[in-house]
């Protein structure tokens, strides 16, 4: 065996077994799989190493600044926030693991393209994100191309004890499909230079928070507990919801986010401009101001409206 092929071989298993440190392999059974399209959403226990969880922590504990000195909307909701994490050394490791890629293409069905990673911290007695679903982030790709978050807590979340995690309402009962095409027309409405005032008022009655639908998801969410390592993989149509810290021995409570696309999304300019003017409420009727943070789907100016995300040069990595 030659030197470079020594070395090539070495490497490969330094990467090999990094992964392994990181990402464990889960099974995922026929039932699981059915309940996760069913339900859009799937908790998975013990899906990242300790070794992970703490070197994530140690990147976005580094990186996390005041959500008022960073001038974001959460403001009020975070404690500290970073939308910086996805180009950090670790987090490559992790879904591009061959653990990580298996079980998340093992439920969608198909490839996916990672996008972006943000970071969030809660504090005693914050709010967090009000009952929404992920309109602001995946707002530049068509309403009927899937996209998916992997939620990550940093510390461990009981709910019986001083909660911080988060509650989600069952795709099975009730999805916000149907307010991703709402949003699509109504930025068309707009884009043609018509107010959509009218409408909107009403459908800020609906799912606006407090409104008629709240009671609703609060007699029909569901919460679960997790363990360091435990992750939630869920649809960019779930309705969710933070769980406020309670005062208790955990000062803060930190967790990331890590997006993906459908591999065969397309580009949908209008609609990234309407929920951007809205700062993703065009579909429930309220406007939360545009957000001062980049948002990933400017970049894509190398491609026109309808074409694959993935012809983009700045498109993410496929997993």
């Amino acid at each position: 065996m030659s030197l470079q092929t020594r070395k090539e071989t070495t490497m490969l298993a330094l990467i090999q077994d990094t992964d392994h440190c990181l990402v464990n392999g889960v099974p995922l059974s026929a039932d699981e799989i059915a309940a996760f399209h069913r339900h859009g959403f799937i908790k998975i226990k013990g899906f990242l190493t300790a070794h992970a969880i703490e070197a994530l922590k140690r990147e976005a504990g580094a990186r996390v600044i005041s959500a008022r000195d960073a001038k974001s909307a959460y403001g009020d909701s975070f404690n500290r926030l970073t939308y910086d994490l996805g180009r950090t050394e670790v987090l490559k490791r992790i879904y591009s693991s061959t653990a990580f890629r298996t079980a998340l293409v093992t439920l969608t069905g198909h490839p996916l393209i990672m996008t972006e990673s943000q970071s969030f911290e809660l504090t005693a007695h914050q709010q967090g994100f009000a009952w929404h679903y992920d309109s602001l982030s995946f707002r530049y790709i068509r309403p009927q191309d899937a996209a998916f978050s992997v939620w990550i807590p940093l510390d461990p979340i009981h709910n019986a004890g001083q909660r911080g995690g988060m509650a989600y309402v069952p795709e099975s009962l009730y999805s916000a499909k149907a307010n991703f095409q709402l949003a699509s027309l109504l930025s068309r409405k707009m884009a043609a230079g018509l107010s959509v005032e009218d409408f909107s008022a009403h459908l800020r009655g609906i799912f606006n928070t407090p409104s008629l639908l709240t009671e609703i998801f609060e007699e029909h969410k569901t919460q679960d507990d997790f363990a360091l390592g435990d992750v939630l993989f869920f649809s960019k149509s779930l309705w969710h919801r933070s769980e406020p810290l309670l005062p208790g021995p955990l000062q803060a409570r930190l967790a990331v986010t890590i997006r993906f696309l459908d591999w065969r999304s397309r580009l949908d300019k209008t609609l990234f401009e309407g929920e951007s003017e809205s700062g993703g409420g065009v579909g429930m009727g309220v406007n939360w101001g545009k957000p001062t943070q980049t948002a990933y789907g400017s970049q894509f100016t190398d491609i026109d409206d309808g074409e694959e995300i993935r012809t983009s040069r700045h498109c993410g990595p496929i997993i």
